[in-house]
């Protein structure tokens, strides 16, 4: 007698079949949210040290720059100017007319600095140069013209003048002067003179979210330069030590142009901290600039 085996309900095996793929889903759109989660917290974290390295670049170019610039201020040829004048340093709010261009205001609450100092690449006096004359013969390590104001300093005195009319002759200059006040002897310094002023003023450009992006700029002889953009602070402050040495400190806060979505927080670095403040990632760093002893 053949047993009779009851039929399963097809509803019954057309459930078990929906829930099978109903748990299969839901674990799969689990699985995918992790990778998910995982890739962007990859990418974030991959934009992030991309802009910790940006930063890090441009604080390296610009530390360069100012070493190289504040180093050598009040350099006259075998001299140095030793008096406040060589580095100036005022807040923002308070700067001279001149010491800015026209078409730019430094930022607020920052701090700008003036300095003097003869050009690095400068010239020499071949011939000894008579106290009555107003002609001198130079070599041509640079191209001088009427209207430049220039240096001339050995190792006891300086006279600031002016050029009148400037020639080649033979891989020489013949250049003539608006004073004949001071004889110089061969070898003599003959170089550009040189003020610049440094600050930070707003550029002419934005981030993708409308914000003023800030830049370096410094004036010299009637023209702004911009150096960089993404700074958004500079200090300075001389400190002298006990053996007269002068050091500038230099504190620059530099900050990310591109939007930095990690979470907030605090990082250190080789001594310098990073922040995540408004979507953007800043970076604090401080420059010693030794100055010659007696710049105070």
């Amino acid at each position: 007698m053949n047993s009779i085996i009851p039929a399963r309900p097809v509803w019954s095996q057309t459930g078990a079949l929906l829930l099978e793929i109903i748990v299969t889903l839901a674990l799969s759109l689990i699985v995918m949210a992790v990778i998910m989660n995982v890739m962007l917290n990859s990418i974030e974290q991959s934009h992030y040290q991309n802009n910790v390295f940006s930063v890090q670049r441009q604080f390296i170019r610009i530390s360069q720059l100012l070493y190289h610039e504040f180093s050598s201020a009040g350099y006259q040829g075998c001299l140095r100017v030793t008096s406040d004048k060589a580095v100036q340093i005022r807040k923002a709010e308070d700067v001279p007319v001149t010491w800015l261009g026209k078409n730019y205001q430094a930022k607020a609450h920052t701090m700008v600095i003036h300095i003097e100092k003869m050009s690095t690449s400068h010239d020499y006096l071949l011939i000894n140069h008579a106290s009555n004359q107003n002609q001198w013969t130079i070599s041509i390590h640079q191209r001088l013209k009427a209207g430049d104001t220039v240096i001339i300093a050995d190792c006891n005195k300086t006279q600031l003048t002016t050029v009148l009319t400037a020639s080649v002759q033979k891989n020489q200059q013949i250049v003539t002067t608006a004073n004949n006040y001071t004889a110089f002897a061969a070898g003599s310094y003959f170089g550009l003179w040189q003020e610049k002023t440094f600050y930070i003023a707003k550029t002419d450009r934005k981030t993708r979210l409308g914000a003023p992006i800030w830049g370096l700029y410094s004036y010299e002889n009637g023209q702004t330069y911009e150096w960089a953009d993404g700074i958004e602070d500079l200090q300075f402050k001389k400190i002298t030590d006990t053996q007269h040495h002068t050091v500038l400190v230099v504190h620059i806060l530099l900050t990310s142009l591109e939007r930095v979505t990690h979470r907030t927080q605090n990082y250190f670095f080789a001594g310098f901290s990073y922040r995540n403040d408004n979507g953007h990632l800043y970076q604090a760093m401080e420059v010693d600039i030794p100055l010659q002893p007696g710049v105070s």
